[in-house]
């Protein structure tokens, strides 16, 4: 699944798997998956976020006290291993509560439904590089051929 719980702050990068691009200057971060929806905002140094950019998918890291982290793993539809289910369907520049965001949306068919959350998740990243940031990852999710 694309959500995983660990103690540490360590990313678990495949061996073939670059970061090409780091941020994590959000006025606010918003996620839904009906029927929840929350809002997250930087406090550093209690609780940190960060998104990832890699030429096989976004990773965004939720850290809490520099000891406890929530990554989400939102794989290309190409470049995802055989047992990630958690793949991006839309990446778009949007205008929101908080101003411009990057909104990413997912899939994950093997995410249970239940009160808390649906198979679809969105997640929005309020930002003034928004669109900077959809940039690199529709290049990275289709890179030129060369």
């Amino acid at each position: 699944m694309g959500i995983r719980f660990k103690w540490g702050r360590m990313l678990d990068l495949l061996p073939d798997e670059q970061i090409l691009y780091s941020d994590r200057s959000f006025r606010a971060i918003t996620g839904t998956s009906l029927p929840s929806y929350r809002i997250s905002f930087q406090a550093p140094p209690l609780w940190l976020i960060t998104l990832h950019i890699t030429n096989r998918r976004c990773l965004v890291a939720a850290d809490l006290f520099h000891l406890f982290t929530q990554e989400i793993s939102f794989w290309y539809p190409e470049s995802a291993p055989e047992h990630e289910t958690e793949l991006i369907t839309r990446i778009s520049f949007e205008q929101g509560l908080f101003g411009t965001c990057l909104e990413i949306r997912s899939r994950d068919p093997q995410r249970p439904w239940y009160w808390l959350c649906s198979s679809n998740l969105t997640l929005r990243f309020f930002s003034r590089d928004a669109d900077h940031l959809r940039t690199i990852i529709l290049e990275a999710m289709h890179p030129k051929e060369r």
